[in-house]
This record gives C-alpha cells, sequence and structure tokens, in this order.
C-alpha cells in the first residue's frame, strides 16, 4: 500500500482554529518554535499539515506530529477527538513508515476519573513492552478504535460513490440522448468502487498486524496538563513571553517580538501551499534582526484581537503597536490603486520563474501497474499491445521498451484521475480533464492525417505526433500560467496512450 493509496482514507485536517482552540494552538507552536531556536534544533514546523503541528528533521529521518486541544471538560479514551486523533496517526505512521515518528495529544484539560486505560499508558509511554499487560491493554483499545472508525470512513466513501453510479443509472432512464457516455461514467465509478474495497482489505491488514500495532502505541505520547482552559493561555502567554526574554532584555521589544510572531504563524498557517506552511531558524533569525519599524509593520491587530475576545491583557508597548499598524493602513490605502496596477502588470507579463503549482502525476510501482491491468481484464491493454505491434520500422527491443513506457503511463494516468477523485482535488481534476479534451481533438486530428499521408511510416509518425503533442503542451502551459499552474508532459502523453488504449487513437494504417 503506497503513500497515494493511503491518503485516500484520510480526513482533512488541515483546516485552522478558532478562538481558544485558535490562540492556545499558535502559541504551543510559537513556544515549540522558539524551544528549537534556543536549542539550535534543526527541525522543520509545518502549521495546519497532515495535523495541528507537524516537526520533521529529514537528516536524522524523524517526524513528530502533535494534535493539540484546549477544552473545558475531561477527556477518556472513548472521545470521539481522541478516536479521530488515532485514525490519523495511524495512517500518518503507515504513510511516514522510513521515519522514526511519534504522534503527540496534548491537551490543558485532565483525563477523566472514569479512565485508566491512558493513565496507565502514560506511566509506561515509550516503553509499553516493559508491562506487557499494559501493552496489550493499549494494543487492543487501539485496534478497537481504529477499526470502528475506519469502518465508518469506509461505509461513507462507499456510499458516496454508489450515490453516483445511481444517479447516472436514473439519469440513462430518464434521459433520450445517447447513453454511450454515461455508461462509460458509470465503469469508472464501478473500478473505484472496486479498488476502494481492496485497498481496505490491505489496510484492515494493517490494524491486524500485531507489529505494527505494537510499534504504532509505544510512539504514542499523552500530555495532559490539568489546567483551566481560560488559565491555559495566559500560562502559555507567559512562558513564550519568558522564552523571549532570552532573546532580549527589552521588555517592550519582547511585546514586539510576541505579536510579530504570532502573526507569522499566523500567516504560515493559511497559506494555501501546504509546503509554505513551514517555520525554522532561519526565519525566526531573520524576523529577529528586523527594525522596530519593519515588526510593528508585520504585526496583525487581528490575531491579537483573539486575545481581547479571550479577555487576557495585551499590554506594554502595543498601544504603540496599533498606533503603527493604524498608520501602516492609511499607507496601504492610500497605494491600493498603484498595488492593483502592479498586480495586473505583473499577471500579465508572468516570467518564467513565477510561482506555480505543477499538476503532475505520482510515481507507482511496477505491482500497482500490474493489479491495475488485472482489474480491468487486460481488455484495454491489449489494444495497446496491438497498436504496437504494428508500429513499422522498429526494432522488437525498441518496440517493448516503448510498450513498457506507454503501459506505465497510461495506468499512472488513470491512477492519478482516481485519486484526484478520492481526495476531491476538483480544480486539479477538472483542469486535466479539459486537457485531455485537448489531447482528444489533436489525436482525432492525427488519424485523419495519417490517413491522408501516405507517404509518412507508421514509427516515423509515431515520433512527429509526440513532438507535435510536447508543442501543444508548452502552448496550453503558457496560457494557464496566469491561473498559477502548468501541467506536466508525463500527463499529456498518459492521456495520448489512455486514448490509443480505448481504440480511436492508432500510429499504424489499417491494412
Amino acid at each position: 500500500m503506497t503513500t497515494n493509496e493511503l491518503i485516500i482514507f484520510k480526513k482533512d485536517t488541515d483546516a485552522p482554529g478558532s478562538n481558544r482552540g485558535f490562540v492556545y494552538q499558535y502559541l504551543k507552536t510559537l513556544l515549540l518554535w522558539l524551544e528549537n531556536y534556543n536549542r539550535n534544533k534543526t527541525n522543520i514546523i509545518y502549521c495546519e499539515v497532515e495535523d495541528d503541528i507537524k516537526e520533521i528533521n529529514l537528516m536524522e529521518q524523524t517526524v513528530r506530529f502533535t494534535q493539540l486541544k484546549c477544552y473545558s471538560s475531561a477527556l477518556n479514551i472513548n472521545s470521539e477527538e481522541i478516536k479521530k486523533s488515532f485514525y490519523n496517526y495511524f495512517l500518518l505512521h503507515l504513510i511516514y513508515e522510513g521515519y522514526a515518528g511519534e504522534y503527540v495529544f496534548e491537551t490543558n484539560t485532565h483525563i477523566s476519573n472514569r479512565d485508566t486505560v491512558i493513565e496507565n499508558w502514560m506511566e509506561q509511554q515509550g516503553n509499553l513492552s516493559a508491562n506487557q499487560e499494559i501493552q496489550r491493554l493499549c494494543v487492543s483499545k487501539t485496534r478497537e478504535i481504529l477499526l470502528e472508525v475506519f469502518v465508518k470512513e469506509k461505509e461513507s466513501m462507499e456510499k458516496a460513490i454508489q450515490k453516483k453510479i445511481d444517479a447516472r443509472h436514473e439519469k440513462i432512464k430518464d434521459t433520450t440522448l445517447q447513453s454511450g457516455e454515461v455508461l462509460i461514467e458509470i465503469e469508472k465509478l464501478d473500478k473505484e468502487l472496486e479498488v476502494l474495497q481492496n485497498l481496505s482489505v490491505t489496510f484492515e491488514g494493517k490494524i491486524d498486524d500485531d507489529a505494527i500495532m505494537e510499534d504504532f502505541t509505544n510512539r504514542i505520547k499523552w500530555i495532559f496538563e490539568s489546567i483551566d482552559a481560560v488559565q491555559s493561555i495566559e500560562v502559555l502567554k507567559e512562558q513564550a513571553k519568558d522564552a523571549l526574554r532570552t532573546l532580549s532584555t527589552d521588555e517592550k521589544r519582547v511585546d514586539l517580538y510576541f505579536g510579530r510572531l504570532l502573526t507569522e504563524i499566523n500567516f504560515k498557517a493559511i497559506k494555501e501551499k501546504r509546503e509554505q506552511r513551514f517555520l525554522d531558524n532561519n526565519l525566526l533569525k531573520e524576523i529577529l534582526s528586523e527594525t522596530d519599524d519593519v515588526i510593528r509593520s508585520g504585526i496583525d491587530k487581528a490575531v491579537l484581537k483573539q486575545f481581547d475576545i479571550l479577555g487576557i491583557k495585551i499590554d506594554q508597548g502595543f498601544s504603540e503597536v496599533n498606533q503603527n499598524i493604524s498608520e501602516s493602513e492609511d499607507r496601504i490605502r492610500q497605494d491600493i490603486d498603484s498595488l492593483e496596477e502592479r498586480l495586473v502588470h505583473q499577471l500579465q507579463s508572468t516570467s518564467d520563474d513565477a510561482e506555480y503549482d505543477l499538476f503532475e502525476m505520482p510515481r507507482v510501482e511496477p505491482e500497482e501497474v500490474e493489479r491495475f491491468i488485472k482489474h480491468e481484464n487486460n481488455e484495454d491493454q491489449s489494444k495497446l499491445e496491438m497498436k504496437f505491434h504494428k508500429i513499422e520500422g522498429i526494432d522488437e527491443e525498441s518496440r517493448n521498451n516503448l510498450l513498457q513506457t506507454a503501459t506505465e503511463l497510461r495506468c499512472r494516468y488513470l491512477l492519478y484521475l482516481q485519486r484526484l477523485t478520492f481526495q476531491n482535488f476538483h480544480r486539479e481534476y477538472d483542469e486535466i480533464k479539459k486537457l485531455e479534451k485537448k489531447v482528444e481533438n489533436i489525436c482525432n486530428d492525427a488519424v485523419l492525417e495519417l490517413q491522408m499521408d501516405s507517404q509518412i511510416t507508421s514509427g516515423g509518425f509515431y515520433l512527429n505526433f509526440k513532438k507535435e503533442l510536447k508543442l501543444a503542451t508548452d502552448e496550453f502551459n503558457a496560457l494557464v500560467k496566469i491561473k498559477k499552474f502548468i501541467v506536466d508532459l508525463d500527463v499529456v502523453h498518459g492521456q495520448m496512450f489512455h486514448m490509443a488504449a480505448k481504440c480511436f487513437l492508432r500510429w499504424h494504417r489499417e491494412r
């Protein structure tokens, strides 16, 4: 089971918190950031990526995920929030199997008096094998929770796909138009359902594996601070201020740093691209070297206002900050027209080194390709093989190499579409399908051209056609750069081989 396959079972946990939870999470992130900096740790912190906090060290191959909860009531092992965290953590454990992982559930509150599982677990956490009875208890409870959540998630996804299938069957009944396209859609959805069911069997096998479960439960860490929800915010604020005082003895500057760093954490957490939501020592060093004026201009009042909502007083220099922010806002309003003009100009004259989303197909293992072909009963693959067999003017070794590449690209493309659907990447899916229609038109024209040109060989036509697709891809990417994405050429080649397997594209003349 690959990383991409696992992701279809994963809930979106990237949504930011609000009010007390928002403040609690950002203060915890700030403390971790300062701790890494003060101890010269080279870890990179990600905000709102795969969990509340993701801390990774690529050199040491370690990763630490933290789920943060600020509650006014006690928690126990059967709390829904803990169940969701377990499920998410288990997926991350499988996805990051090459890393030494740690999965932290951290909260201000305390353990429920009715709960003995977490209490015993905490006593042995990190070393569960030292007490076999407690380890068996933890593994058993973890397995029970994972299966409970997984069954619900699987049923939900199956119902969603089945609902689409049923809707298309109804469409066939009601429409007077040709139903060929609808039948193709139904066939694709049936395959999606089959893939989901096959992946589910593999996933349940992971849950049943004692070695995996023992390793996973031993990597879970519990932190219950047993502090009142309101008080916990004040405590964290003071801890952050104390950490900042190690960097400056000027109390006003400590307050400036506090506001500026919280703003930066918020700024990173709401970045559209997940890979940009990171904090590291270099960024902190850069901020600490800013002048007071630059720091003030980088403080967002909306972030600090969350403290006001909670009744936490932020003073000692912040009146001056607020005044400077107001002045900055006035200057921004005065310059907004010229800013818009610059943005429009920038869009119109997009440079080659601008920042784009790259729509590309994930790598797949040979075993995945074989499984995919088996699931489609080899029908489409046999058509593709037949077409390569009929290409003239190439030796058998070259023919086999071309066929192997074509097979991989075709299957990668179809798996790519499935995963975009499973992961609800609607924008990317829609754009790729639009491109597929363009490639389809190019393919249809090419078939006519081959029929009309009696001089060109099938091998020469194949090579020229691929060059035409490369030019078409470059033209397409030049047009869509304004949408801030470009498409990898492999996607287009995958589309081409998919169409060849569906029969309406060929590189040979029928005799």
